[in-house]
């Protein structure tokens, strides 16, 4: 059951990462104002964005498929 929900939660993640990334970009700013940190929206950070969402996805399919397979 765990891997099910670690797997939609990794597959939602991605999701935000790809089509929701101004809200994913406020909540890097609320992060960081709570540490007292300014933020910059850089080609860098759109680039770990992507690249944390496709991660995501993978694992997240991973785990779906070990789930329904019994794996």
């Amino acid at each position: 059951m765990t891997l099910c929900f670690g797997g939609l939660f990794l597959l939602v993640l991605a999701g935000l990462s790809f089509f929701a990334r101004d809200m994913m970009w406020d909540l890097t700013q609320w992060q960081n104002s709570m540490k007292g940190i300014a933020s910059e929206r850089t080609e860098g950070w759109e680039l770990m964005t992507s690249i944390g969402g496709v991660i995501c996805a993978i694992l997240g399919v991973v785990a779906l498929f070990a789930f329904f397979t019994g794996g």
